[in-house]
């Protein structure tokens, strides 16, 4: 079935579907701007290939959606995947997705996450199509139920570009970043999380499942929504700055890239003396402040966590032992309303929050008043 003019420019109107030239363009200049040469390698892969790849065990292709956003072409029925479903048998050209290969030789999808899905999950007859126009007979029919168009969605194929496996891990990392400029970008921790799985990733979100980490920030009412791995990113300064403090240069991205690089070779004596001194740090930090109140100006009415005080608290009061925080307690929260309330801590904090000099102005002024208030 042909599509008239009417119907192209139906299924035109909605970008995600189609490769416009500026989107193209935009895609192929990441490969032509970076300054280092990448190592990469082009295929045209059938979306039957693409499926079996997937599903293979274990799989050859990896979508794990966990680092992407989670799937999001259901949210409101499957029209949007439908369309995408249709615009492949129209034979509208499709936006490359990028792979990453992996140090086994399988691919990590970076960009393509949400199209290969849909192909994936229309094959496995988990939904039908809905709302077609150039298709419209398709309309209410699963994969299994298209007849000779399935052997045309099989063929189709979408151009692949792999990133081999000997670029750089700060190429792959700003690949990735550009990548999702204009689009719904991935967070910092979600890249991490990407390029560098295994213990101690899995680390982090163990203990970012903590009640205290995982609503760090959101307020009492907790209407604020995460789905970018803020908690984990949060769990990971902690280490990061815990253990190499003297390499921070300021660029904190660059600083936590670094840092999760390294950790993901860490064994598991490592990983269990990281888990119990994170804990350790932690449960110090609630005796001294209630579980409402901690990692904020406690000195203020309407009071907000920030990463300033959770830095300077999980740095500090893990070094003590709680038979010391007990006893001197109020004399530790006087103390950090002291320094919440001193003129050059306040200027620290109000710009330039990350460089490295306000960072070590803070931890002096701190330290110093703490070890004054446990009286050392």
């Amino acid at each position: 079935m042909k599509a008239t003019r009417k119907d192209r420019r139906h299924v035109a109107d909605a970008p995600v579907f189609v490769a416009p030239l500026e989107y193209c363009r935009m895609r192929e200049s990441i490969l032509m701007s970076a300054e280092t040469t990448l190592s990469l390698n082009t295929v045209d892969y059938p979306f039957e290939t693409l499926v079996q790849r997937a599903k293979s065990n274990p799989p050859k292709l990896i979508l794990d959606p966990e680092f992407q956003r989670k799937y999001k072409w259901d949210r409101e029925g499957w029209a949007r995947a439908s369309k995408f479903i249709e615009s492949c048998l129209m034979r509208i050209p499709l936006p490359s997705c990028y792979f990453a290969e992996t140090k086994d030789g399988n691919h990590l999808v970076i960009d393509g996450v949400q199209r290969i899905t849909t192909v994936l999950r229309f094959f496995n007859d988990e939904f039908p199509l809905e709302d077609l126009t150039a298709f419209s007979k398709l309309n209410g029919k699963k994969f299994s139920e298209i007849g000779k168009y399935k052997s045309e969605l099989e063929t189709t194929t979408i151009r692949c570009i792999i990133l081999r496996r000997e670029n750089p891990d700060e190429l792959i990392t700003e690949i990735f970043a550009r990548l999702n400029k204009g689009a719904v970008s991935l967070s910092d921790q979600e890249i991490r999380h990407a390029l560098y799985p295994g213990s101690f990733d899995k680390l982090l979100q163990e203990l970012s499942g903590n009640e205290i980490v995982k609503n760090f920030g959101l307020g009492k009412d907790g209407r604020s929504k995460r789905d970018a791995r803020e908690s984990e990113e949060l769990v990971l300064r902690y280490f990061a700055f815990r253990e190499s403090a003297d390499s921070y240069e300021g660029n904190l991205a660059k600083f936590l890239d670094k840092y999760m690089k390294a950790a993901s070779q860490y064994d598991d004596k490592k990983l269990k003396n990281l888990r119990d001194d994170f804990d350790k740090s932690l449960s110090s930090c609630l005796v001294v402040f209630d579980g409402d109140e901690v990692f904020s100006d406690i000195g203020k009415d309407r009071r907000r966590q920030g990463v300033v005080y959770y830095d300077l608290l999980m740095n500090s009061l893990g070094s003590f032992t709680k038979k010391t925080l007990n006893a001197k307690r109020e004399e530790i929260r006087a103390a950090f309303i002291d320094l919440c309330n001193s003129p050059s801590f306040r200027k620290s904090t109000a710009g330039g929050l990350q460089r490295k000099s306000s960072i070590n102005k803070r931890n002096l002024e701190w330290n110093k008043k703490l070890q004054e208030a446990i009286g050392a």
